[in-house]
């Protein structure tokens, strides 16, 4: 009988030299002389396409790597086939470099970590603010970067669950994450910071292979210190198989921040007993041997480690034969193809959200006579890239997109991103009267967000509110803008101005955004994304600290995402417009009533929402009753009895659907299953029971409803 990959694994860990093995537990692990096992480098990165870090190589044959849009503008396409094919792609370009030597096979994506305050640096590497909708995204993209048909047997590539848990600062008002106790209740931890977790990890969902602790803690504990986390949770509750690392620097943080520790045999047992396997940094591989020769460390927890560590790299068959392993076989010849540039056009055009189209503004017209194209972000390459970027094979910038359609365009730049200069508008004043159209492409950049970096405030920066004023008293045609940014600006004022015909959120979309942009823009494609996060009003983050990691009101926050705050926004969830108009009706919900005692069956502690069965079904019928061909997304929401009261959700994602190229008068249905979890709410101490009364399911404001009997 066949040796499983973990008793392969046990076996050749009993072979390590004791003097080799102290080397193995940092990402730079030696190698094993006496095992001909060469070093291997774990940290590889591949966010939205193979990245620059320390397992990447960029020399040829590998100089390049499709880069698909960053996570929050593929998340506000809610397209679930694109995110497979994505997480086909990125692991087939990840094989090809990792076959000419050129990047390891261990990629520690993707960052599935709440959206939850809009100042965070890193929400832009987020799908969003949804837990359901976050959930939805990991099992579709890290089951496919993992698996597939070809080799059954093997993992194409190790996806890593990062960061494990309630990590969503960075560095405000004197909080730094690496020293950041994250306060946060049980109840918010069960329906808001846990389930994407669960689902990337669990068999059930995307049986990851990978977990990254966390630098902050959770309720004082270390996350990486954490055995609540790592194997409570992580490997008995939810079965997880494979490695937890650490995030870089997170194990010494466990003793020189937190102060958990006070000495390194200490962390080193703290870390490991907890369930921790391998520490991205120095701290394990400089203290452990001194750990074990002083007894607070046991060879069995080393060897347990080193286990699940060769487990996964057995996994990936790198100590098979070569000719028995079809994707040894991808070649650089695999990576930038036309399929895979097609595929990164598709998702930018698919993640642009129309937020505003008064006197149906849009789309231009291709025989426009002139265009002006003002603003900081209009020339922007590698900016459409976000954080986490690899080098891009092509990048077409805005402008140079929209030159391709219109050969009259009158460029100027009218401001930088956040300096104070004015001195530009004058000439983006000389172009916008000269122009039939004007567009302004501006936002944020990541030298406002970014790892590292939280933002102070979420009002535009610089001088770029005053341009786009401006431009709406000068220009002599419509006046249009593109915001480019992971976390958003306060766009009341523009929302709500009169002379500003249409607003275009891009996120960052890679390296086909510019591109996507001027094909909405002149309608190429009809927009059809859906805002993934709340655009809130600028003195929103006056209202709660950063800090604080409630998700429902209290006396000191006003509540967090469209789930829980029930204040105005500028633009809430789900916005989204469309060159065309729908109609939606339910046209069937297959069962009434259902027993409050048939719903709490399925929720009790041994359950998991991912394997939780449909009670219940509903039926919505989307109709196109314009003019213009259009995809259309559909999402459904659940509105639960005392819905926004004694801490249960306004309302809660429970089904999303994008239906494809829906044709002027034609329909389409969409059903969505109903199951326990989506009748019940979660309680004060964690635990999860249901609501008895009616149910309201809604979508775009058609309502159906479902009593749970009492």
């Amino acid at each position: 009988m066949a040796l499983t990959p973990q008793q392969r694994a046990a076996d050749l860990v009993s072979r390590i030299p004791v003097a080799n093995k102290w080397r193995l537990f940092g990402n730079s692990a030696g190698n094993i002389p006496s095992l001909q096992i060469p070093s291997y480098q774990w940290w590889s990165e591949a966010l939205h396409g193979v990245a620059g870090s320390p397992g990447v190589t960029w020399a040829a044959p590998t100089t390049c790597a499709t880069s698909f849009p960053q996570i929050c503008t593929t998340g506000a396409s809610f397209d679930t086939d694109l995110w497979e094919q994505i997480g086909q792609v990125i692991s087939t370009e990840a094989r090809a470099f990792s076959n000419a030597g050129h990047a390891g096979l261990t990629f520690w994506t993707p960052n599935l970590n709440i959206f939850r305050d809009p100042r965070w640096g890193r929400g832009q590497e987020t799908p969003g603010e949804d837990p359901y909708l976050t959930s939805q995204y990991v099992r579709h993209y890290v089951y496919n970067l993992q698996y597939s048909s070809e080799d059954p047997k093997r993992l194409k590539m190790s996806s890593c669950c990062k960061h494990y848990a309630a990590y969503s600062l960075e560095n405000w008002g004197g909080n730094d994450r690496c020293s950041f106790n994250a306060v946060v209740t049980q109840q918010d931890i069960a329906d808001t910071y846990f389930p994407a977790f669960e689902a990337c990890i669990s068999p059930a969902g995307a049986a990851a292979s990978g977990i990254m602790c966390s630098y902050n803690a959770v309720n004082g504990v270390p996350s990486c210190a954490n055995s609540f986390l790592l194997t409570d949770t992580a490997r008995n509750k939810w079965s997880f198989n494979g490695y937890i690392t650490g995030d870089c620097g997170a194990v010494s943080c466990v003793q020189n921040n937190h102060h958990y520790t006070n000495n390194s045999d200490d962390t080193c047992k703290a870390v490991l007993t907890a369930g921790l396997d391998i520490d991205c940094g120095d701290f394990l591989p400089n203290n452990l041997a001194a750990a074990v020769s002083h007894n607070a460390v046991s060879m069995a927890t080393v060897d347990h480690a080193l286990t699940n560590l060769y487990a996964v790299l057995i996994r990936l068959g790198l100590f098979d034969p070569e000719e028995v392993q079809p994707y040894r076989k991808i070649g650089p010849d695999q990576i930038n193809t036309p399929s895979a540039q097609a595929l990164a056009l598709r998702a930018a055009r698919e993640g642009l959200v129309l937020l505003k189209n008064e006197g149906s503004a849009l789309p231009l017209s291709k025989t426009l006579g002139s265009i002006a194209i003002i603003g900081p972000n209009a020339m922007a390459t590698t900016v459409m890239q976000g954080n986490y970027y690899g080098t891009a094979c092509s990048l077409t910038s805005p402008l140079v997109a929209i030159k391709n359609v219109i050969s009259n365009v009158n460029y100027a730049q009218g401001s930088t991103i956040q300096t104070l200069d004015q001195s530009g508008f004058e000439a983006a004043c000389t172009a916008a009267k000269s122009s039939s159209a004007t567009v302004f492409i501006g936002g944020i950049t990541n030298d406002i967000e970014a790892e590292g970096h939280d933002r102070d405030s979420i009002a535009w920066p610089g001088v770029q509110p005053q341009l786009i004023e401006r431009l709406t008293q000068c220009s002599k045609g419509p006046v249009i803008l593109v915001v480019m940014g992971g976390g958003t600006v306060d766009m009341t004022a523009q929302r709500d101005n009169a002379n500003v015909s249409a607003i275009i959120w891009a996120g960052y979309p890679g390296q086909a955004g510019g591109q996507a942009i001027a094909d909405v823009l002149f309608g190429t494609v009809s927009p059809a994304g859906r805002l993934a996060q709340t655009i809130y009003p600028a003195g929103y983050v006056n209202q709660v600290k950063m800090s604080d990691m409630g998700m429902r009101p209290s006396s000191v926050n006003p509540g967090r995402t469209y789930r829980f705050y029930p204040g105005p926004v500028v633009y809430p969830f789900g916005t989204g417009l469309s060159y065309t108009t729908f109609t939606y009706k339910w046209s069937n919900t297959s069962v009434w009533s259902i027993p409050a005692d048939l719903v709490h069956k399925n929720i009790g502690d041994e359950s998991s929402f991912l394997t939780s069965p449909a009670l219940a079904s509903v039926t919505a019928v989307v109709t196109n009753t314009g003019k213009v061909a259009s995809d259309c997304v559909v999402l459904a929401f659940a509105v639960g009895p005392d819905a926004g009261k004694n801490g249960n959700p306004i309302k809660s994602l429970f089904g999303f659907k994008r239906i494809f190229t829906l044709n002027p008068g034609q329909e389409a249905t969409v059903t969505f299953p109903v199951t326990s979890y989506d009748l019940s709410y979660v309680h004060n101490n964690g635990s999860r029971a249901s609501a008895p009364g009616d149910w309201l399911f809604e979508v775009e404001g058609a309502i159906t409803k479902i009593n749970v009997e009492a």
